[in-house]
């Protein structure tokens, strides 16, 4: 292996037959091609030699150029709540190891055999997703575990610029677009609990005893509740979502949501998520031949801090 290969989770307790990182490389290449589905383009299921009880006969292997560590150490956080606490309605696969190649990041996991959801398994999500959303965060920084960017639909292409350090950073990202648009203000508070972002019934298969797995955490991270409403509101347009949403117990406020929505839609025109810092030469030669006066607010400045401007830029 030419690239430099750096291990982010090495689980002590992983299966014995877990192969080396340069097979499970090798492995992934190969069989991607092969495996590759309209729901699954980014993992692979490794087939292995089982000969005892602390060995698997299957791995589950997602990779990638856009697979960030940060994805696995929330799945690996989540496995662990769900099991320390005993949770019926859920768990999450466990994850053995996760490392990155060049560029290509790998969560190697266990394999789940299981069928994928039905529609008529609603209720079963339903009950999942809110024992799901009752999963305290470990820290005080919004995104996935560890940092990292965020996964959710109020970004344009669903992903953020940046990694955010506070909660406060992050509203004041959201009022600062707000105040572009004339739209309302948010006060997120500093709560964070998860919120799974993409509520496909395909991130979700059943086992046996009807317990639901929770897969596909890269649209998980820690956020404020407004976060969560939002997808509920304007997530996976589904007619699956919307059943579990009128199932689960979940009373945001519906201000905050408003507010929300009306700055993602300011994100939509620019196709991107900093809004009031660049624009374009046509834009700035009209706002020269403007009286300041009729300069359109939107074209001014955000009023963020100097320091979360440079990063958005």
């Amino acid at each position: 292996m030419s690239s430099k290969v750096d291990v982010f989770i090495n689980d002590e307790k992983k299966p014995a037959n877990i192969p080396s990182y340069e097979t499970i490389v090798t492995q992934c290449f190969h069989l991607g091609p092969h495996q590759a589905t309209a729901t699954n383009i980014s993992g692979v299921r490794i087939t292995l030699n089982k000969r005892s009880d602390n060995e698997v006969s299957d791995i589950w292997v997602k990779f990638g150029r856009n697979i960030a560590m940060g994805e696995a150490k929330t799945q690996r956080f989540v496995a662990q709540y769900l099991e320390a606490d005993d949770i019926p309605t859920v768990r999450a696969p466990r994850v053995y190891i996760a490392f990155t190649w060049g560029d290509f990041g790998f969560i190697v996991a266990e394999y789940i055999d299981g069928p994928i959801c039905a529609n008529s398994d609603v209720a079963l999500v339903a009950a999942a997703v809110q024992s799901l959303i009752a999963i305290p965060s470990p820290s005080s920084t919004p995104g996935p575990v560890g940092g990292g960017l965020i996964e959710h639909p109020f970004f344009i292409n669903r992903t953020s610029s940046i990694w955010y350090e506070s909660v406060q950073e992050l509203e004041d990202h959201i009022n600062g677009v707000s105040g572009n648009t004339g739209g309302g203000r948010v006060s997120l508070g500093t709560k964070l609990c998860l919120c799974p972002s993409d509520l496909n019934r395909a991130n979700f298969k059943k086992v046996e005893g009807n317990r639901i797995v929770a897969l596909d955490f890269g649209g998980y991270s820690f956020l404020p509740p407004s976060f969560f409403a939002f997808v509920l509101h304007r997530g996976d347009p589904s007619n699956f979502t919307h059943r579990i949403a009128r199932r689960l117990v979940y009373r945001p406020s519906t201000t905050e949501v408003a507010a929300m929505v009306s700055a993602s839609c300011a994100l939509v025109p620019r196709s991107s998520n900093d809004i009031g810092e660049q624009i374009s030469l046509l834009s700035f030669l009209l706002i020269a031949s403007l009286p300041l006066t009729r300069i359109p607010s939107s074209m001014c400045c955000t009023g963020l801090s100097e320091e979360l401007e440079s990063r958005l830029r």
